[in-house]
């Protein structure tokens, strides 16, 4: 039994999903693109945003030699006796040498060091090695023949760390090149036989990159060629992908633009357990087939049920709305069962100008067949949605209303189900641990009154109420509980617990009403 607003509406529908309640804090933008999603009853998605705002920070975090990196450069460019201006493309910022002995001919700019070299450069880029560095001051090149330490934080660019060998530089063109090095870039752990560095982009050769920080990452793409261009794409040539070690697809050309949701990881499985399915194992595949078009699969095995999935496919017009077919077996929080075989849906949303709210349409019409009972349908359902932008208060508080009309038609016995729906939430953060959020909502649709038991609430209306609690680093706990509001009587009480392994995640829920346990692990971008 899933809230009705705002995460009714597909994730097509990006207005729609740009309003969930936690996206008006000031310190959550960024997280809109949301990697986890939780499967729970009492309204415990609203506070998803947590688990995506700490993956978001891992990814992101600075090591501290790049934090002393960017403090070192700006005062070096305090201290120059010249101005340097770093919107200056045209010449090469300046260089500061430290090492054990150090030699340089004024004639031809040649220059050494030994033992213990820094070379720290006014944009941001630092060399370092226990060995030698040869270079040529006039050529604007650097090269250390031993390992080398390279660290790159300079604005505009990619944030680079790398451990190598053979290391190359132009600084004054900004071009260069690495062998036998690991390390990071920007958020992707990375490895390879050779590194080649350029003003826009790098390139990999016989490397691999993933997001697991480990050793021995649980999960990789390996490839022949790897070309990364900074918020733009990442091209992988004759890639495979590995999962603890093992190959398990491969791929010609893998490509994944910066602003896909989840681009490096949706082929990695998810395991769990729960009572009713015993041990399953999920995998989403989402992949563009043409402009504006992606297509999806969704597959779940299941001990106790076997395997099901569905298929989609979605044109996002201009202007238009977006379209999408789907078909197969859907499973909704509750565990209910449908397939659809098929169902077109469409589904527009828009602001309306110079007001703080939004209005959405939605239309769908397919073949329900219920998996419990057998009952085949035609089924047709339309939405009417209207919602504010969310209203925050003193930083910390956060309040979201929306409501509207929807109608479902039946033809296995010509019934129409029809009412309106609202919902109203209010999330506060205490501090950097506690979160909490209360929320009350309204549906005239409901199992009593709809020939599907799927994706909807047992009664009318409803009161929800959960707390989040970060206990370490690495666990964090949960609270979530939902009202009758008819009938004044608890529904669901659940627990949950978050606890972060080495790349991955373990999830436990104990429904306490129901008093079932579910475990999902899953892999995460540490």
């Amino acid at each position: 039994m899933k809230p009705l607003f705002p995460y009714r509406i597909p994730l097509c529908l990006s207005l729609i999903a740009a309003a969930a309640l936690p996206c008006a804090l000031p310190e959550l933008s960024g997280v809109a693109s949301a990697e986890f999603r939780s499967t729970g009853d009492a309204g415990a998605n609203r506070l998803d945003f947590i688990e995506n705002m700490r993956r978001s920070e891992r990814e992101n975090r600075w090591s501290d030699a790049q934090l002393q990196v960017a403090k070192d450069a700006l005062d070096m460019q305090q201290h120059l006796r010249y101005p340097y201006d770093m919107t200056d493309k045209t010449k090469a910022a300046p260089l500061a040498f430290e090492g054990d002995e150090l030699t340089y001919d004024q004639t031809t700019g040649e220059f050494s060091a030994v033992g213990k070299v820094h070379i720290l450069q006014a944009d941001g880029h630092l060399f370092e090695t226990p060995d030698s560095v040869t270079g040529n001051l006039a050529k604007q090149q650097v090269e250390l023949p031993g390992h080398a330490h390279l660290i790159q934080v300079t604005p505009g660019q990619s944030r680079v760390e790398l451990n190598g060998y053979k290391a190359f530089y132009r600084y004054g063109a900004k071009t260069g090149s690495m062998e036998e090095a690991k390390g990071k870039v920007d958020h992707q752990y990375v490895t390879g036989k050779k590194f080649e560095f350029y003003p826009d982009h790098i390139v990999i050769h016989d490397g691999t990159s993933t997001k697991c920080g480990a050793l021995h990452p649980d999960y990789a793409i390996y490839a022949k060629r790897i070309e990364y261009w900074p918020n733009k794409e990442t091209i992988y040539e004759h890639a495979k992908f590995l999962l603890k070690g093992n190959v398990i697809a491969r791929k010609r050309r893998h490509v994944t633009k910066a602003d896909e949701k989840e681009p490096d990881r949706d082929w990695l499985p998810r395991v769990g357990y729960d009572r009713d399915d015993g041990v399953w194992l999920r995998e989403e595949l989402h992949r563009p087939v043409a402009n504006r078009i992606d297509a999806s699969y969704i597959g779940k095995l299941m001990q106790k049920r076997g395997g099901r999935g569905h298929a989609e496919l979605c044109w996002s017009s201009v202007g238009a709305g977006a379209y999408r077919l789907r078909y197969g077996y859907y499973e909704d929080g509750d565990q209910n069962w449908v397939k659809r075989k098929p169902e077109f849906d469409w589904q527009y949303s828009h602001p309306i100008k110079t007001t703080p709210f939004n209005y959405g349409l939605e239309y769908s019409i397919g073949r329900w067949q219920s998996q419990q009972t057998g009952i085949e349908s035609t089924h047709q359902h339309y939405v009417f949605s209207l919602w504010r932008n969310p209203i925050w208060f003193r930083k910390n508080w956060v309040m979201t209303l929306g409501g509207g009309y929807e109608i479902t038609k039946e033809s296995y016995d010509d019934s129409t189900t029809k009412g309106l729906w609202a919902d109203t939430a209010l999330l506060h953060k205490f501090d950097d641990r506690w979160y909490a959020y209360t929320a009350y909502s309204y549906r005239k649709n409901n199992t009593q009154n709809a020939l599907f038991d799927f994706d909807l609430d047992d009664y009318t209306q409803k009161i929800q109420a959960g707390v989040s609690y970060q206990m370490t680093d690495i666990d964090r706990f949960m609270v979530a509980m939902e009202w009758d509001a008819q009938e004044g009587e608890m529904h669901d009480l659940d627990y949950y617990w978050f606890h972060d392994l080495h790349c991955s995640q373990l999830i436990l829920r104990y429904r306490s009403k129901q008093s079932t346990w579910k475990v999902s692990w899953q892999f995460t971008p540490w």
